[in-house]
């Protein structure tokens, strides 16, 4: 019987907002840990892991994530903290330090492809990008969809049920698309492009709160953000998402202070048996 487990998080950002991140690599080691124990058949990161993209801070996020650093079932793609300044982008930082989290499966990426098992294929964009200090927004790009199209068409992934990931969500919690400084630039032809391809749930990261959008009305697919990891203010959690015969169910595991570690979120809103695409 078919069961895949993909672990997700996002937002690590281990210097910069030191009130708001000042426990970022305590939670950091506790969920590397839980993570390891949870027990995945893949691990997929949407970004950020610096503030302000410097190598100092690359360096420390390596140290801290060496246990599953260089696992073969990672994918990892970079938010718009790793490209802070167009320097970071330039110089190439984020690949030197974290290229090997963008595997692919599928010839010339972006798109990465990643094919779980017989069954499964996850998706991931690359959609940050250097910007202006007052923009924080994100493109997929027309080259990029024109490929995401072509690879949602590829024969390997034929039969496949397909996730697709990117650091940008084309969605806040509401329903409504975020502004246009912050936002995906190109979200409805992205949530077009995904849906015409048949991808059954979106994965992001960039907002700090924890949200899962069913699919109905303007967004034909299941829109889930595990939100931020280490943020002080938000859930600090991960999700689990369990791929079976009946179809795709997500649960979180949010971080307890008391403990010091991550544990079982029962009732986390959005949790359960997610609906299919409509």
């Amino acid at each position: 019987m078919f069961s895949k487990r993909i672990v997700g998080w996002l937002n690590l950002q281990l210097l910069g907002r030191e009130k708001d991140f000042r426990e970022a690599e305590e939670i950091t080691a506790a969920l590397v840990k839980d993570i390891q124990q949870v027990g995945a058949d893949h691990i997929l990161f949407t970004g950020d892991l610096t503030g302000l993209a410097l190598d100092s801070e690359f360096e420390r996020a390596r140290l801290l994530l060496a246990p599953i650093l260089d696992s073969e079932n990672i994918t990892g793609i970079p938010g718009n903290h790793d490209f802070y300044v167009p320097a970071a982008a330039k110089d190439g930082t984020y690949d030197r330090h974290f290229g090997s989290w963008e595997r692919s499966e599928l010839a010339n990426p972006p798109p990465i492809v990643r094919l779980l098992g017989e069954e499964a294929a996850l998706i991931a964009l690359r959609d940050s990008r250097p910007n202006a200090f007052h923009d924080s927004s994100g493109m997929v790009g027309a080259d990029q969809l024109k490929r995401l199209d072509a690879v949602l068409a590829d024969p390997a992934l034929e039969g496949r049920r397909k996730l697709l990931a990117l650091h940008y969500g084309p969605r806040r919690s509401t329903g409504e698309p975020d502004s246009r400084l912050h936002g995906l630039r190109d979200a409805e032809e992205l949530l077009a492009t995904a849906s015409a391809g048949g991808v059954e749930l979106l994965l992001h990261g960039h907002l700090h709160n924890r949200f899962v959008l069913p699919a109905g009305g303007s967004t034909p697919i299941t829109i889930a953000t595990p939100g931020s990891a280490t943020h002080s203010r938000y859930e600090r959690a991960y999700h689990l998402i369990d791929l079976g015969p009946e179809g795709i169910e997500l649960s979180a595991r949010r971080y307890d202070p008391g403990s010091g570690g991550f544990s079982e979120w029962p009732g986390a809103p959005g949790s359960g048996l997610l609906p299919p695409p409509v």
